[in-house]
């Protein structure tokens, strides 16, 4: 098991100005679990990453666990709070990486022991790769810097934080004056138990096409409409239109 310092990756609430002074928890009320040890228990799901269990176990097992509450972490020299947005490291696939919202941050560890277990909870947000496998159609349309709010949560180790994240809404995020890795927009919810989106028929279909607008993908506004079109649909490009004006097929 990891050993951390509390020092070292935590701001206990009260230490920051913009903290409540008790907002820092010690739980522990007494309550023993059924003779199995309580180090060996949390041993085995640390070992199969089962960390909403540990959590659960420690607040039952307060006679032997202590859980200490936190409102922010330090993460590579940046500090994070409880409600930002984050960048996580995902193992499986390390060119798109998870984005979630920080819940809650707090440490466990036993008894008259120095080893901590450092656990964020995270909202998630799922990335386009993780939607189109259900909507294969939506590909086309969804940015690959566009995320999608659900209501999933899970804890993770502190220590596969990253970075913070923005997620700006969609028109936010066109007129954002830098972008970068750690840039996303929302327009949409997703609801992993049905697989669709939330949301979807607010938004507008545009072109002829009939689809979401892309920001990854040129898009033409026609100067007598005022619709838009995506350039590869109506067959121009931005230097046939650069200062020129464009009237779409419908208004012709």
């Amino acid at each position: 098991m990891t050993e951390f310092k509390e020092d070292k990756f935590f701001n206990k609430s009260g230490d920051s100005e913009d903290s409540a002074d008790k907002l820092k928890k010690k739980i522990q009320k007494s309550k023993h679990q059924g003779g199995i040890s309580t180090s060996s228990k949390i041993r085995e799901m640390f070992k199969k990453q089962q960390f909403k269990e540990i959590v659960n176990w420690a607040e039952k097992d307060t006679s032997n666990t202590i859980i200490h509450e936190y409102d922010e972490i330090k993460v590579n020299s940046q500090t994070l709070k409880v409600g930002q947005n984050a960048l996580i490291k995902n193992a499986n696939n390390p060119s798109e990486d998870y984005v979630g919202k920080i819940q809650r941050i707090i440490t466990i560890n036993e008894n008259k022991s120095s080893k901590l277990i450092c656990l964020c909870e995270v909202r998630w947000f799922y990335r386009k790769s993780e939607v189109i496998k259900f909507r294969p159609q939506a590909k086309s349309w969804i940015s690959n810097s566009e995320v999608f709010s659900t209501t999933c949560t899970d804890y993770i180790l502190a220590s596969a934080i990253l970075s913070p994240c923005i997620i700006y809404s969609l028109e936010e995020y066109e007129s954002a004056q830098t972008l970068d890795k750690c840039t996303f927009f929302t327009r949409l919810g997703w609801i992993p138990s049905k697989n669709r989106f939330e949301g979807y028929t607010k938004l507008q279909n545009h072109c002829t096409c009939k689809q979401p607008l892309n920001p990854d993908l040129p898009s033409i506004q026609c100067d007598k409409c005022q619709k838009w079109y995506h350039m590869n649909c109506v067959g121009v490009t931005k230097a046939d239109y650069d200062q020129k004006e464009y009237i779409c097929g419908c208004c012709r």
